[in-house]
């Protein structure tokens, strides 16, 4: 027979999600058909379901398939047909209790609404969108506040009983589940009450009477204030009364009625193991408290007090290195007892059961089966009715066991029972209808009956049921915080997503735009895995855990439980139940986060959202009619601080695009690439990976989900002021008003989820109350004030300096979106942004749509503003963007950075001559050559560099193309009948003269001669040349020539040149020697020529004396041999002109090195300057020059200017 709880019941494997959108909290599929999500809450007091879908549509709705609830309990020998429960329960309960009954109702009647259900609905239940509320066909609202106003409130319970028709009362666990008034007022009004009987649970469902009860069955008991365990003073023990009461004289004995009999019970009991406070009537994790002194008893005994009011209180022996296991038990009305196996719930936190197992491995089987008959025989003894839990404390070295209590109802945990295809909360139902156990069809399943619809007895005294052969483990989630010592939180749970498969399934209490409020149990969901053996559940539930994701207010035990399951204890099986609370104490067990990557991440968080609300803030000012945009560049470039771990991280954020920002901290630069899901979820990368980060602004704290793990950021805070971190109200103040308190020591109890928990003081002072016990507080309210003991102690907040680990690079990105951003005004290097677009660029095409598009949006954006004012503009923006104001503040933005984008548009229009150069296009494309025009005709004076160099293009853009003027000019060069000299002083040249340094390579000779000719002659042009001579020297094509300046006589000495064509600048390095000696050769030979020549050789002719010493100051070695004349204080007069044949210029500071090494060859040849030409394929050549008076080092004010002497002053 298919498993009634288990998941084989379920029919898909899809993820379901609670968000906005809607969805389950039990996660199958088949369970979004019930569809009243979205009606409305009526305001008064009884709203009534409209809903008609049906529950599980898989099945025809048919009469063939359905059998009425009348029926079903008249064959099955029942003797009370239950049509309509109310649920007197909320969350967790209430919601796997409608569940399971109508999935019950369906798979055996066919019509999963032949129970009713009415729900019960405190205002805080309404408000967080409780799910049970969307799952009975009706709900009556309820008082709200604490849990006696409403779920344990006995009277309204009956009341609202008899109001709505209920024919039962189903109480789940907690609140008024374990009242014997309860069923008891229910039964005076005819209502069933489904659990055991009035007398029965006042007997078995308090601890005291259930131990003395136990004693009397000659149960094994430990150490308690009702069993001294000394030889004249035995286990109490009673006979029940007629009413199944404990006489009242024995039941007196074991109870401690104040914290004196507390003490006396403790001392006579011993310190030495740790001892139990206990509530009898509490549970849960409630009313019960360790202590293994008289002072922590004596504060633990009024928290148990105050915890669950009213109940009576004992003392036990802890019973170390002991296993919680737990035997499930139903009986029924007609004297049957069944067990149905166990659980093992030794993981527990302060006594609160993290998770349950089944079946009990760790017992041997023998023995695990004498606790259940045991357990059979104890409640089969007093007629109990209804499911139970028989716990003991059981001793793996010793293979012992001890009763620990009786739970007279269904217990949280009973899902595992599922490892026995056995519907628990189903079983209840039936059992309150009279039916037997025997007949219960799953029961007869489970103990091998052919025939699951037969009516035979079955003996469980001595049959057994069949082999279990599965494990199933299951994890509470509860909105606890580890990290804080399992405090409560409370608050919206905005999303909760959670992939259920064929070994994992789960239940959740939340809805869409659900929470948990301050009055609800921290509890609100429970998975279950199971598995062939324990291993495999483990693993599976493991994986799950990885997988759910909860974003909201309140914190999770997700993440630590998923550290618990892979301890090498759990995963060995040898915890005892103090062992979680020593991995709690030793802190050994943690969720830990990389610190940098924690910082890093709430830098990020903080980052976006200052981003997202300084936005949105400008444009409710704009709404507004407010014109101001300067707050628009604070919107991308800011400051933040992020404090963690005592230290404080400032951080400074440049955002360079949408989602990207540049994060400054100490030495670490880091970028990061964010964007914001529609889940609300940031996707951040940074440091080469991506990270999830949720976060949520907090009285005190910052609550940051990274990559699934919670951690929370204090706020910077003042340690005089002491507040609160959980929502609930004040109990006590632990010390008087104007006493003193210790750093660490509790000052104040609190009520948060119903459990009391001490906060404890941050510092030494003297405190001040600011409220009154009971007041109802929230989280970040102060509730005392410290007049600090020595202020100089105070934990000082340290400033990080250093790098974070974190690494800063990461890819790179795309340099088109780099070109737009900085468009959009965010901040970059407009050269560097001009260049990347165009790197790997093959198509002249795709180059000039490229910078087409560059300056269509720099155009688009300043024709809005240029000529106008910025106030007018900013109105008729938003008036005209009304519906989407992101459009003034991007537009805006980018105006205000017309600075960079300007130099962005120059550098662009650099790459202009990529179309016509790199790629040899003959013109530049008509719809750019449209856009310069718009960019020339520019006329604010902030544009005027831009308009000139638009202008400049388009004027060059009607110049033929580089290779057809070269070749003219090539041919002409080639032609015998060109004169050179006319050539050189052709008008027709000037547009051509450097493109004769591209000849100076080319394969003819006497191109390249005639090319190096004719450049000499019109650089020179404003002086007289003398004599030129093109000539091969050294294997270097070399010109030598001497000029006079125009406006000197004849007479005066003429200077010397020399331009040499060197392969490259690595050549160069050798033949810079060469060509210096070259000059100096050239010169000697010139002065010797001039002496021959002179018409005076009388050393006694004044005039030749004269000539002499001009010849002298012009050329030193000569000097040496005629006359002794010095020479260094002579004016430089000889130019020496350099071409780089391969076009690479190499790095100047290289070349003004090795003019530095020859210097002094430089300064004997009298050489002014040193010009640098460097051909470049297809457009001008580059020139760089070094004067010198310079002391040969580049003028960078003359880069790229052709020489031309006539321009300077030279002193003769």
């Amino acid at each position: 027979m298919a498993s009634r709880e288990s998941p084989a019941a379920f029919s898909s494997q899809s993820p379901v999600v609670i968000g906005n959108d809607g969805g389950a909290s039990v996660f199958q599929p088949a369970f979004t058909s019930l569809s009243e999500v979205g009606a409305p809450l009526f305001s008064a007091r009884h709203r009534t379901s409209t809903a008609t879908a049906p529950l599980f549509s898989t099945v025809a709705d048919t009469a063939a398939t359905k059998k009425t609830i009348d029926d079903y309990v008249k064959d099955r020998g029942g003797n009370l047909v239950i049509r309509k429960v109310l649920i007197a329960n909320n969350g967790m309960a209430a919601t796997k209790a409608i569940f399971s009954m109508r999935q019950w109702a369906y798979m055996e009647l066919g019509d999963e609404r032949a129970v009713q259900f009415v729900a019960m609905a405190s205002p805080e239940d309404i408000k967080a969108n409780a799910e049970f509320i969307r799952l009975a066909e009706s709900f009556v609202e309820v008082p709200g506040g604490k849990n006696s106003n409403n779920y344990a409130n006995v009277p309204l319970i009956t009341k609202l009983a008899q109001e709505t028709g209920a024919d039962a009362v189903w109480p789940g666990w907690g609140h008024a589940s374990e009242k014997p008034e309860l069923p008891d007022s229910l039964a005076k009004i005819g209502v069933k009450f489904i659990g055991p009987t009035a007398p029965v649970m006042s007997a078995l469902g308090d601890k005291i009477a259930a131990n003395i009860l136990a004693q009397t069955a000659q149960v094994p008991s430990i150490p308690w204030s009702g069993s001294y365990g000394g030889p004249d003073d035995g286990p109490l023990q009673a006979d029940l009364t007629p009413e199944c009461t404990i006489p009242d004289e024995i039941f007196r004995k074991a109870t401690c009625t104040t914290v004196e009999e507390a003490i006396q019970a403790a001392e006579r009991i011993g310190y030495e193991e740790g001892l139990m406070i206990e509530a009898s009537e509490g549970g849960g994790g409630k009313g019960i408290r360790f202590v293994d002194n008289e002072e922590d008893l004596r504060n633990a005994f009024i928290q148990v007090q105050n915890e669950v009011v009213g109940s009576p209180i004992f003392v036990m022996q802890l019973c170390k290195n002991a296993r919680h296991l737990e035997v499930q038990i139903v009986g029924d009305q007609h004297g049957n007892a069944v067990a149905l196996n166990g659980r093992d719930c030794s993981t527990q936190r302060r006594f609160q059961k993290i998770f349950e197992e089944g079946p009990p491995t760790i017992a041997k089987p023998e023995t695990f089966k004498k606790m259940q008959l045991a357990a059979q025989r104890l409640t089969q003894s007093i007629g109990y009715q209804g499911a139970g839990t028989v716990e003991y404390l059981y001793n793996a070295a010793t293979d012992k066991y001890f009763f620990l209590e009786l739970n007279p109802r269904l217990q949280v945990g009973h899902p595992v029972t599922g490892i026995t295809d056995v519907n628990m909360p189903a079983t209840q139902l039936q059992v309150a209808m009279g039916i037997p156990l025997y007949n219960i069809p799953q029961i007869r399943s489970l103990y091998g009956r052919d025939d699951i619809y037969g009516t035979d007895p079955i003996d469980f005294m001595e049959e057994e049921y069949k082999p279990i052969k599965t494990h199933v483990i299951a994890a509470r989630i509860t909105a606890e915080n580890p990290d804080e010592g399992f405090k409560p939180t409370s608050g919206i749970i905005e999303r909760l997503m959670f992939q259920s498969t064929n070994s994992v399934w789960g239940y959740f209490s939340v809805g869409a735009n659900g929470g948990i409020h301050e009055f609800a149990d921290s509890q609100f969901g429970h998975l279950f895995a199971k598995g062939a053996n324990r291993e495999q559940a483990r693993k599976a539930l493991i994986f799950a855990l990885k997988q759910i994701e909860v974003r909201g207010e309140i914190s999770t035990t997700v993440a630590y439980l998923v550290q618990l399951l892979e301890t090498k204890e759990f995963i060995e099986n040898t915890v005892d139940t103090s062992w979680l609370d020593g991995l709690i104490c030793e802190k050994s067990v943690s969720v830990e986060l990389d610190k940098d990557l924690t910082v890093v991440s709430a830098a990020v968080f903080r980052a976006f959202h200052h981003v997202k609300e300084a936005t949105e803030e400008l444009k409710e000012s704009f709404r507004k009619g407010q014109v101001s945009v300067g707050a628009i560049p604070a919107i991308n470039s800011f400051d933040l601080e992020v404090a963690y771990d005592d230290v404080k991280y400032p951080f400074h954020v440049e955002r360079k695009a949408p989602d990207t920002f540049i994060l400054t901290c100490g030495e670490s630069t880091i970028k990061v690439q964010v964007t914001e899901n529609a889940e609300g979820s940031l996707i951040a990368k940074f440091g080469g990976a991506a990270h999830r980060i949720v976060g949520m602004h907090e009285p005190l704290v910052l609550r940051l989900v990274v990559d699934g793990n919670t951690v929370l950021m204090p706020e910077i805070f003042d340690p005089s002021e002491l507040r609160t971190d959980v929502t609930g109200k004040v109990v006590r103040y632990l010390q008087e008003n104007g006493g003193d308190v210790e750093a660490g020591q509790p000052y104040v109890e609190v009520e948060a989820m119903k459990m009391i928990m001490a906060l404890k003081s941050s510092e030494s002072g003297k405190i001040t109350h600011t409220l009154s016990p009971g007041s109802v507080i929230s989280a970040g309210d102060m509730l005392a004030s410290l007049e600090l003991k020595d202020p100089s102690k105070v934990k000082k907040i340290g400033t990080f300096e250093g790098k974070l680990s974190i690494d800063g690079s990461d890819e790179e990105t795309s340099p088109m979106d780099d070109l737009k951003n900085l468009l959009a005004g965010f901040s970059g290097d407009a050269e560097v942004v001009a260049q990347r677009p165009f790197d790997g660029v093959t198509d002249p095409e795709e180059a000039a749509a490229i910078v087409t598009d560059a300056f269509t949006e720099f155009l688009r954006v300043e024709t809005i503003f240029a000529g106008k004012l910025l106030d007018d503009v900013v109105r008729d923006l938003t008036q005209a963007n009304a519906d989407n104001l992101q459009v003034v503040i991007a537009d805006t933005q980018a105006h205000q950075q017309l600075c960079n984008r300007a130099r962005l548009m120059l550098a662009m229009l650099r790459q202009v001559e990529l179309v016509s150069d790199r790629f040899g296009a003959a013109r530049l494309p008509e719809i750019l050559m449209n856009v310069l025009g718009q960019l020339a005709e520019l006329k604010d004076k902030v544009y005027g560099e831009i308009a000139l160099a638009a202008d400049e293009l388009i004027r060059q853009s009607k110049v033929p193309s580089f290779e057809s003027r070269a070749e003219e000019l090539r041919a002409q060069l080639n032609n015998p009948g060109t004169d050179l000299i006319e050539l050189s002083k052709s008008s027709t040249l000037s547009a051509g003269v450097d493109l004769l340094t591209s000849l100076f390579t080319n394969s003819t000779s006497d191109v390249k001669m005639a090319a190096m000719e004719v450049y000499v002659r019109r650089v020179y042009q404003a002086q007289r040349i003398l004599d030129l001579e093109v000539t091969e020297r050294d294997g270097r094509l070399t010109c030598f020539f001497t000029f006079q300046f125009a406006d000197v006589e004849q007479s005066e000495a003429p200077r010397h040149g020399i331009l040499s064509v060197v392969p490259s600048f690595d050549a160069l390095k050798q033949d810079i020697s060469g060509i210096l000696e070259n000059l100096s050769q050239r010169i000697d030979e010139a002065h010797i020529r001039a002496v021959e020549e002179a018409p005076f050789n009388n050393f006694k002719d004044p005039q030749f004396n004269m000539f002499l010493f001009a010849m002298n100051n012009q050329i030193p070695n000569f000097a040496a041999g005629v006359a002794k004349h010095g020479r260094r204080n002579a004016p430089p007069l000889s130019m020496v002109h350099v071409a780089i044949a391969d076009g690479k210029t190499g790095e100047i500071k290289d070349f003004e090195d090795l003019l530095v090494e020859h210097r002094p060859d430089l300064g004997d040849l009298g050489v002014q300057e040193v010009d640098l030409l460097i051909p470049n394929n297809k457009k001008d050549p580059s020139y760089f020059t070094f004067p010198e008076n310079n002391g040969f080092v580049e003028d960078p004010i003359r880069r790229n200017v052709r020489p031309r002497l006539g321009s300077y002053e030279i002193d003769v």
